[in-house]
């Protein structure tokens, strides 16, 4: 599957099918799946409007810098590698999220479960990093950059929809 070799660095958005119907089905499973994982800590409707946000968060932000670049025609490919490749990353996170949960705070700091949870942030960062490098043909440090703005953004707009501002 072309969203596994993603998360392997072996493909990049360009790989994956412009299509209308994959978009809305890796939207979709990208949304469940964070909603399962926000449902770990949270209530339903705040997992639910934080997986939304997210969600949103990633729409705009990817129009944005493709616009920026004048590469909106790569929108529907770049959007579906987004989803798709989060949803591969989700599926291996959701075991090591709960049993992150499942080690008291205390554990936390010297367990495995840390390294992990560490591993797999990370990882998702160098696969965002790598779909962004690749759908804007820019360098790895500008990707990087880019991956961090849009890191601290989501999670702004997460942090203000669990608070309830947004």
């Amino acid at each position: 599957m072309r969203f596994i070799d993603i998360c392997l660095f072996k493909a990049g958005p360009a790989d994956v099918p412009s299509s209308h119907w994959l978009l809305k089905l890796t939207l979709l499973v990208y949304f469940i799946l964070g909603v399962i994982v926000s449902r770990l800590d949270s209530a339903w409707d705040v997992s639910l409007f934080t997986s939304l946000a997210d969600v949103l968060v990633m729409m705009v932000f990817v129009w944005l810098i493709l616009s920026f670049r004048g590469l909106q025609k790569r929108y529907k490919q770049t959007l579906t590698a987004m989803a798709g490749a989060g949803s591969c990353i989700g599926i291996v996170g959701i075991p090591i999220v709960m049993l992150f949960n499942q080690v008291s705070e205390q554990e936390r700091l010297s367990n495995y479960t840390m390294l992990l949870m560490i591993a797999v942030m990370f990882w998702s960062l160098m696969v965002t990093a790598h779909i962004f490098r690749f759908a804007l043909e820019i360098k790895p440090g500008m990707a990087a950059m880019l991956t961090l703005a849009y890191t601290i953004l989501s999670l702004i707009v997460v942090a203000l929809v669990i608070s309830g501002v947004a």
